[in-house]
Formats: structure tokens, sequence, C-alpha cells
């Protein structure tokens, strides 16, 4: 299984390592560098060749997006799931605070950014890995509870998992439930089809 790995919004490839490495005993694992906005983020994505796709925050998102429209399995950590909500969410922050410079970082994108929004692309997302932090205070965990939702509304499959006490990005006690996690959906989701 060939997996690519998306990070978010002011990380590294080297900073989601923690979502790369249970791919790795499955096969080969991209990870790029992917500085870059939604809209682009899922044309560059759509470049590579992959099985699965994983993503986390932005990356998610990306990875929601490409994995619908390559048809792949995708995982996705504390993604967007709506992009308009995820900016109104963040303008209730006051000056000063991570969320109020995010929203004030995301206000100055173009409007059509706000439209790759991975809620459009339910429909077409069959085998989904979400996973959220109960304590995410960047992107509320509703966002992959709706998505979990819509996806099983059209007929695919999702799994969702809150993680008690995890924020919106994972801590070093809390990637072993996450390997765990992944691991065992991969073995009872793709390896099984295969």
């Amino acid at each position: 299984m060939k997996s690519l790995v998306i990070h978010g919004k002011g990380s590294s490839p080297e900073k989601v390592e923690w979502l790369a490495k249970p791919l790795r005993k499955y096969g080969e694992v991209i990870v790029p560098e992917f500085e870059i906005e939604v809209k682009e983020g899922v044309e560059k994505a759509l470049t590579y060749d992959f099985d699965c796709i994983a993503g986390h925050s932005r990356g998610g998102t990306i990875a929601l997006i490409a994995g619908a429209l390559r048809g792949t399995c995708v995982i996705a950590v504390s993604a967007p799931s709506d992009r308009r909500k995820q900016r109104e969410y963040l303008s209730s922050f006051p000056p000063g605070t991570v969320q109020n410079k995010i929203y004030k970082d995301i206000s100055t994108l173009p409007e059509y950014e706000f439209d790759y929004a991975p809620l459009k692309y339910a429909d077409r997302l069959n085998n989904v890995l979400l996973i959220h932090g109960e304590e995410d205070e960047i992107v509320l965990k509703e966002h992959s509870i709706t998505m979990c939702e819509e996806i099983k509304k059209y007929g695919g499959k999702c799994e969702l998992h809150i993680i008690p006490k995890m924020k919106h990005t994972p801590l070093g006690q809390q990637y072993s439930v996450i390997w765990n996690i992944i691991d065992k959906w991969i073995k009872e989701n793709i390896l099984v089809d295969k």
C-alpha cells in the first residue's frame, strides 16, 4: 500500500511523522512539503500515486477532497470539514489568541478557497477514518462528527474516533492510541479488501 501524508498549515513533514509512522509497516509512505492552500494542495496531491491518503488539520482537508476525487481510502486527523464554519468559529476569539491569529491569516484568502470543503465531497468518500481531539481548540470535533454522518448518509464507510483530552495536535502520550486506531482500521478495512 502506498500512502501520501500531508501536514497542516505551518507544519512540516517531520512534524507529522506521528501520522506517517503507523502507515510505514504497510508499504511506501510519501510525506512531501505541503505549505500551500487547499485548492492548490488538492491539485498537487492528485499528482502523486497513492492508495491511501492521510492528513492533519488543513492537510486532512486536502486528504479528504483528494481521496474523494481519486476514490481512495482517507485518514484525516483534526480536519475542518466546512471551511466557512471554521472561519466563523475562529472569528469569535479575541486578539492575541492563536485562534484569532489563524482567523486573520485565513481571512486574507480568496473566497473561492472556502468552496473547497470536504462536506461537498461526502458523497464520493467511501472508506474513511476520522480522528479528532475531544478538546481541539482550533477545529471543533463537530467537524469530524458531521463529516462522518454525511459520508454514511451517502452509503460510504466512515469510522470516527474522538480522543479524550487531545487538543488540535496530538501529544506524545497520545501517539500510541492513534497508531493502534490506524493499525486496526487498516487491518479491518483496507487489507481485507485486497
